[in-house]
């Protein structure tokens, strides 16, 4: 029996709570929570995982090309075709081990990917001999029992834990209880003091205790863990719960739903065959070996390994590109995409986010250094002051640094210390301010501790935090100008305080607007001083009668490749629309100094989005690039919008109200770095550096897939088409009883060459003009016209080609020589085939002979196997081929290559046609 089942932990107090875990309200070390993980196992629910090595061995072999073959070498067997039979096991062994070589290191790959998204949390850990406890964020599977953990608005509780502190912390438990309104949370309460009976957690309320997956919807709090992994809540329900598979991607479904379409177009044929070849005298046995052979050879076995291939290597390559898919299904989806609508603020920009300039009321203070280094000069027009020295400047920077979460610390790195911000980058850079007056934060939080607050509100518009102080509790208040303005009645001007006439305030909000036309985002400042019974009342009320402080203007500057990327983007047809909580004037600004914003393209704000109803918005889209000062209703309002226009849209986020709107969006976009767990958790792809360019280079990274898909469909039809139309012309045409192939040299052309090649072929790096093309239409078939066309254009030229080879031989009366000389030509037609299907339109020279080096590994362990073929003694009986000279291994190259030189001819005529269209 658990902890967790032997103590009421919402009915102990904290102290008991604490001696009974065996911890401390500072943490754990590190070395008790490493003991503790080794004893405990990680903090997961035991779901489904990826499919394990019995389970792909057991798909290959179930495989229904297999199963066929199978029976064929059993039937071989009774019919004393022991060698038939030997050859076909042979292939069957060869074939199942390449799939599950491919398949298993695919699999791997993507589960390896998926881990990298997974959940993390942050702790309190005491580190080193001094016992100084800090906050550290770890991936949560690492949280025991017995770990602090903290949480705030938009966090995903890592655990079931009892609450120790809470400051306005309210969760949504539906999944839990079904109750949609979110919990007030709290350290003790009525209910927490009087217990309810033994009972489900669905049917009761308490209120001290978190659980796990449930998500923190307003304020923070700190909680120690008494129940991880399928001991919590949410693992008992897990663990009542049947396990069932993933389904398919849909790129998969309608792949497999192509092969299943092909294997009845191949046993159509196959039927055909096997009455001509009844009708022409030939054997039962005989007949009924070479139809299966040739229906073996035109059903594409190799393509759901290939699939699986091409996913897992496009989702490795945009790892490496700093995008984890989290759904595989949106993999296909990414080369649809025709919008993408992204915020501004460390996705367009470095999040580097530095304090420029200070608006006081009378004067405007210039601030220098760039960054998050705290090192920098306070001067008015040219000249430095002591900010400590000017009680204004100081009065602005302590309430900046108060009315703030986010922290500086100097971190030792792989290049050496630096400074960063754990927390918003927009309160780092006030931070950063604030210490540069050498009004370092830590130091301010001591002197004026926070006893309360009022959380920030997309709606509201503000954050307002509540500090002790000798003369009772100070409000810091910050938040959009003309919010901040609103809700004061006086204004501080060197030093001195008066009532805030409507000519401050004009003269403030065109001060604002200034700065946000040099691209500043703007915040306001005020502060006042109650007592401390007056706070609650404060805040049920909402904060009014304040003093306005000043304002500040802040630049992040644009990323230099998030330009490169935007032009990308917008050369391959791709609507970007920038949405941003900044001021309409900055954010027109950055989005000119982008490339977002040409011509005439308007810049709308959030009011005039609440102007709007759906029709109009709609309107106002063909020509909307940038919409400013919106909140996470408005974001969702301009997906709908691109929907109903048709668009596939792409929507990035990273608070928890951001989630409704990247659902709705047909790729969810979360920030990796500064995005909430709720909003990984909606989204379809997490950015690890939060960067543009990394969306642009998952756009590209999903054409290239489906580009790779399609190539392995092309090579699949175009060799089966050769095949099949190589065999029916012979026996329409050729003598009674002649075979071009015996049904073992069809097995081996079909599963040992196709199979070395098509699966290498799927790992096709990109093509220079993937992102020179428009968006792919969503429901646009794999198998298009032009793909028909380039089929028939193929198979006809391997047909006669191989056709002609055979009866050059056969005229001499040599009808095993002839045999051999036309299976060998089909194989060496289907080598020089792989790299036509490379691309559809550039010339295999251009692409580069070695830049897919696994596929020319193959083609030559394919032309070794050629050889083999019929070179050994060993492989002459079992194929029935013999040795060939270098002569007719001329031949064969010099016939065989005349598709590569063909389709190299249609290419440039194709290119030419594209180039003067």
């Amino acid at each position: 029996m658990g902890l967790e089942e032997k103590n009421r932990w919402y009915s102990l107090s904290i102290e008991e709570v604490f001696e009974r875990l065996g911890s401390r309200e500072k943490g754990l070390t590190t070395e008790e929570a490493q003991g503790r993980l080794k004893d405990q196992g990680p903090n997961e629910l035991e779901e489904g995982k990826g499919a394990t090595w019995p389970e792909i061995l057991i798909s290959q072999i179930k495989n229904p090309i297999i199963i066929v073959l199978a029976v064929a070498a059993v039937i071989s067997l009774l019919a004393e075709k022991r060698i038939d039979a030997a050859v076909i096991f042979a292939v069957i062994v060869l074939n199942t081990a390449l799939g599950f070589l491919k398949e298993f290191k695919a699999e791997k790959a993507i589960s390896a990917l998926m881990s990298h998204a997974a959940p993390e949390a942050d702790v309190l850990r005491i580190e080193g001999d001094g016992g100084e406890s800090k906050k550290v964020r770890i991936k949560a599977r690492e949280i025991v029992i017995g770990d602090v953990v903290l949480v705030e608005a938009g966090s995903k509780v890592p655990a079931d834990a009892r609450i120790v502190e809470a400051a306005n912390l309210e969760i949504d438990e539906s999944m839990l209880t079904g109750e949609s309104v979110p919990a007030k949370k709290c350290v003790d309460s009525e209910v927490c003091r009087n217990p309810p009976p033994e009972g489900t957690i669905s049917g009761i309320e308490i209120d001290n205790t978190i659980f796990a997956g449930t998500i923190v919807t307003r304020g923070r709090g700190k909680a120690v863990v008494f129940s991880t992994g399928m001991a919590t809540e949410m693992g008992k329900i897990a663990d009542m719960l049947t396990k069932t598979k993933s389904p398919a991607t849909p790129l998969k479904k309608r792949t497999l739903d192509l092969g299943r379409k092909i294997m009845f177009l191949a046993i159509l044929a196959g039927s055909l065959t096997f009455s001509i070849t009844y009708y022409r005298g030939f054997e039962l046995i005989d007949a009924f070996l070479f139809t299966l052979a040739m229906t073996v050879s035109a059903i594409p076995a190799a393509l759901p390994a290939a699939i699986t291939v091409a996913l897992a290597v496009g989702v490795t390559r945009m790892a490496k590109r700093h995008a984890i898919m989290r759904k595989l299904d949106a993999v296909e989806t990414l080369g649809s995409v025709t919008a993408i609508c992204t915020d501004k603020t460390g996705t367009l920009t470095t999040n580097q986010m530095t304090v420029q300039r200070i608006f006081l009321g009378d004067r405007i203070v210039s601030v220098t250094g760039a960054g998050f280094k705290p090192e920098g000069r306070f001067e008015v027009d040219g000249s430095e002051m002591d900010p400590k020295e000017d009680e204004g400047l100081a009065t602005f920077l302590r309430i900046a640094a108060l009315c703030n979460d986010s922290s500086l610390r100097l971190k030792e790195g792989e290049d050496g210390k630096r400074w960063e911000i754990q927390g918003d980058p927009t309160e780092g850079a006030l931070v950063v301010a604030a210490a540069k007056a050498g009004l370092p934060k830590e130091d301010l939080e001591d002197a004026y501790p926070r006893i309360d607050e009022i959380p920030f509100d997309p709606d509201k518009r503000y954050m307002a935090t509540f500090h002790e102080s000798g003369s009772g509790v100070e409000v810091c208040l910050k938040g959009a100008p003309e919010t901040v303005l609103g809700i004061c009645s006086a204004v501080q001007v060197d030093g001195e305080i008066r009532d805030l006439g409507e000519m401050d305030k004009e003269k403030i909000l065109d001060m604002g607007s200034q700065m946000a036309a040099d691209a500043l985002r703007v915040l306001g400042f005020a502060s006042k001083t109650i007592r401390k019974e007056e706070v609650a009342g404060f805040k049920e009320a909402g904060p009014s009668g304040l003093i306005f402080s000043g304002l500040s203007g802040m630049m992040d500057p644009p990323r230099p490749e998030a330009i490169e990327a935007i032009a990308l983007a917008k050369k391959a047809g791709i609507k970007i629309v920038m949405a941003t909580g900044d001021h309409k004037i900055t954010a027109e600004a950055i989005a000119r100094e982008m490339g977002i914003v040409e011509g005439e393209s308007k810049a709308y704000s959030g009011s005039d989005l609440d102007g709007m109803d759906d029709s109009e918005l709609d309107a106002a889209m063909e020509d909307a690039a940038v919409f400013a000062r919106v909140s996470p209703e408005h974001k969702h309002r301009i997906v709908e919008s691109l929907r109903r226009k048709g668009h596939i849209v792409a929507m990035t986020g990273d608070g928890v109200n951001d989630a409704p709107a990247l659902k709705v969006a047909e790729i969810g976009i979360a920030m990796g770095i500064t995005g909430t767990d709720v909003t990984k958790e909606t989204a379809d792809m997490v950015l690890t550096d939060d960067n543009f360019q990394s969306i642009v280079n998952a756009v590209e990274e999903g054409r290239v897939i489906f580009q790779n898909i399609r190539k392995v469909v092309r090579y699949l039809i175009n060799t089966s088409a050769g095949e099949v139309l190589a065999i029916t012309a012979s026996l329409l045409f050729l003598a009674l009883n002649v075979l071009i192939f015996t049904p073992v040299q069809i097995l081996w052309v079909n599963l040992v060459t196709d199979g070395i090649l098509v699966v290498n072929l799927a790992m096709e790096p990109k093509e220079s003009d993937v992102m020179d093309q428009p968006p792919r239409d969503p429901g646009e078939k794999i198998i298009n016209r032009d793909m028909v066309m380039n089929t028939l254009f193929i198979a006809f030229i391997m047909a006669t080609g191989t056709l002609f080879v055979f009866m050059q031989e056969w005229n001499n009366g040599d009808l095993v020589r002839a045999q051999t000389m036309g299976f060998i030509t089909m194989a060496m037609f289907q080598v020089f085939n792989a790299l036509n299907c490379r691309s559809m339109t550039q010339s295999v020279f251009t692409l580069g002979l070695f830049s897919n080096r696994n596929l020319m590994i193959a083609i030559f362990a394919s032309i070794a196997l050629q050889i083999l073929a019929t070179e050994l003694s060993f492989f002459n009986m079992a194929l029935g081929s013999v040795s060939l000279s270098a002569a007719d291994w001329a031949t064969i190259i010099a016939v065989s290559s005349t598709v590569l030189i063909a389709d190299e001819i249609r290419k440039a005529i194709r290119r030419r046609r594209m180039a003067r269209a």
